[in-house]
């Protein structure tokens, strides 16, 4: 999560419910806001607050395992598991090629699916809106965090809709595992701009690499 800032600096990137605002105080931290959210039962505002104090690759990361777990349980349409492939290829080698990839994945899906929601957070994550060649217009900094936030939540309810709460409390979980940095990707977080960029994988190894992550492994 973000090391410097209080929990109430990220909420202000989106609304707590009247319960959770009850439990925020001025200096608490991020990861103990979290914690004190999970506690009580208020899975939608953490799962919000932890979208939001993520930085943004690792709030799509998060987003991805969650949609790629839930594709092992109910398999998506084919153009939505496109939209996954591509938003976990910007995260395992994110580059201007892959980040407007995934935005024209995502697109393809349906804006409206949940595959099309994760391919804009992708594409949401940091630079240009514009087109190529046009003067850069730079996402809300709030953008991003809220779709990965969807993501998770719609992730959680695709299968076996009845135990959703369960399922958001596994994936507020491997949320946190990300946070702490045990769940990476071998990329730096965040990729310099000199930085080499590595090639995208397949989407073949993509898979083996993501199933690597949720068994706790190392792509």
């Amino acid at each position: 999560m973000l090391p410097l800032a209080t929990a109430a600096d990220v909420c202000r990137r989106f609304k707590l419910s009247p319960p959770a605002s009850a439990l925020l105080t001025p200096d608490v931290s991020p990861p103990a806001f979290f914690d004190a959210l999970l506690a009580a039962g208020h899975l939608a505002d953490a799962r919000r607050l932890l979208a939001h104090a993520l930085p943004p690759h690792r709030a799509v990361w998060w987003a991805t395992l969650c949609l790629h777990h839930s594709d092992t349980r109910a398999p998506l349409a084919a153009a939505e598991r496109d939209a996954l492939l591509a938003a976990g290829r910007w995260c395992l080698a994110p580059s201007e090629a892959t980040r407007r990839a995934a935005k024209a994945a995502g697109r393809a899906a349906g804006q409206a699916t949940t595959g099309g929601v994760l391919g804009l957070a992708a594409f949401l994550s940091g630079g240009s809106m514009s087109r190529p060649g046009l003067p850069a217009v730079l996402p809300e900094p709030h953008l991003c965090g809220r779709l990965c936030g969807v993501v998770v939540y719609l992730s959680s309810v695709r299968f076996e809709p009845a135990r959703y709460k369960q399922h958001l409390r596994d994936y507020l979980d491997l949320g946190r595992a990300v946070a702490r940095g045990d769940l990476l990707t071998p990329v730096p977080d965040p990729v310099p701009d000199d930085a080499p960029v590595p090639a995208a994988p397949g989407d073949a190894d993509l898979a083996e690499r993501l199933a690597a992550f949720l068994a706790g492994g190392k792509a």
